[in-house]
């Protein structure tokens, strides 16, 4: 009950504050987006060329797409990744596009934390055992249920229907 009613008091602070609580820094002299967000904040500006490149360049597995159909609106997401490191800009795009081709219903309103470069000492991921980014968590009912670090360990898409299953664990988890 606990773990449910953070994520509700998460969620609703980043759907009502999300253009307030996100800002640009520099990073190797790049602008990386940092605070909370959603999707269509990189899928413009000097994002969405990685973004529309990494989407648009997977192709997932149609077996696996099929079984996500069928359940993936009974899930939720999180996602923490960082604007300037290559793992996020090549996994999120790809995360998003197996959620569209799963037909999953609002991906825009999936909570996404945008972490500056020194990520283990940002504030808004104390608590959430973030050890890579990205980190792309799953609830059912609220309550987190698995989460691929980094990379997925097969696909984005076999990953998601394990984690579904209840028979997965990323290498880089405890």
């Amino acid at each position: 009950m606990k773990k449910l009613l953070l994520f509700m008091l998460f969620s609703s602070l980043l759907y009502s504050c999300a253009e307030t609580k996100l800002h640009t820094e520099q990073y190797k002299n790049k602008d990386i987006l940092v605070g909370e967000g959603s999707i269509s904040d990189i899928q413009k500006g000097t994002y969405e060329k990685w973004f529309s490149e990494n989407s648009i360049n997977y192709s997932g597995d149609k077996e696996s797409i099929n079984q996500l159909k069928q359940v993936i609106n009974n899930y939720q997401f999180e996602i923490v990744m960082g604007t300037w490191c290559p793992d996020s800009r090549q996994q999120v795009p790809v995360f998003y596009k197996v959620l569209k081709e799963s037909q999953y219903k609002n991906p825009e309103k999936i909570p996404v934390i945008y972490v500056p470069r020194k990520y283990k000492e940002y504030d808004k991921i104390k608590g959430m055992d973030i050890k890579r980014v990205p980190t792309i968590i799953v609830l059912k009912n609220g309550e987190e249920i698995g989460r691929i670090i980094e990379y997925p360990m097969e696909s984005m898409e076999k990953d998601l229907v394990a984690i579904i299953k209840g028979d997965y664990k990323h290498e880089l988890s405890n």
